[in-house]
């Protein structure tokens, strides 16, 4: 008697204890800001949504206005979870997330926030971020009109083979919202923009919005400074 209820007994908490694991497993999969979970996370993460975007709009300000700019990525380092807050502010905010597979979900707090994700890893720390975005936009070697050679290739720049300092300004607040804006440097303006035509780029030297001396550019109808074309 003893012995059939035994078995009913372990019959019937079979199913709890497959409960109990599989709950244990989903909370193994959250980590917070200052766990030690976080140091095989670290590095820098993109949604999945975003990087759609930047494939269809093939254009920085295009991708970035389509979406909550302050959502679309997460940088994990020394413990803690940072949201890229449109890479215009800090971020001191304490964070919990979960992973399931190569992806990660930021955690509501069942308040003022809800879950955020899926976001899915762009690089690692020791690469330029801004880099790794421009990639996703930009790859090639291309000819201008005045036959330089022009040639994007992981997220940097050379023009007739030499190194252009110029890199992808992510933070929108002083620019127009049009193309994709470099930051370059030792130039006449501070920025070039780059704006997809079919096959072709074409790059407007531009300055900072607010700047009051700034003569504001029109994409589709001012003269652009060159016209890229693929080699």
């Amino acid at each position: 008697m003893q012995s059939t209820f035994s078995r009913f007994t372990a019959l019937c908490l079979s199913p709890l204890l497959l409960l109990c694991a599989s709950t244990t497993m989903a909370a193994s999969g959250k980590v917070c800001t200052g766990d030690a979970g976080l140091s095989k996370l670290e590095g820098y993460w993109s949604s999945s949504h975003f990087l759609n975007l930047l494939k269809i709009h093939g254009s920085w300000t295009g991708a970035m206005t389509a979406t909550d700019s302050q959502q679309v990525a997460l940088n994990i380092k020394d413990g803690r979870i940072k949201q890229n807050l449109a890479w215009h502010e800090g971020d001191e905010t304490e964070y919990c997330l979960r992973q399931q597979g190569d992806k990660i979900w930021l955690l509501g707090d069942g308040k003022s926030r809800t879950e955020q994700g899926p976001y899915q890893r762009l690089g690692k720390l020791d690469q330029n971020e801004a880099d790794l975005y421009l990639a996703r936009i930009i790859q090639g070697c291309f000819i201008s009109e005045e036959k330089e050679q022009w040639c994007f290739q992981n997220g940097k720049l050379s023009i007739d083979g030499k190194p252009a300092k110029a890199s992808l300004s992510r933070d929108l607040s002083e620019l127009d919202l049009y193309g994709t804006p470099l930051r370059i440097e030792g130039h006449r303006l501070p920025f070039w923009y780059l704006v997809r035509r079919g096959d072709a780029w074409t790059v407007f030297e531009d300055d900072y919005a607010s700047n009051e001396k700034r003569v504001p550019v029109d994409p589709r109808t001012s003269k652009p400074w060159r016209v890229l074309r693929k080699q």
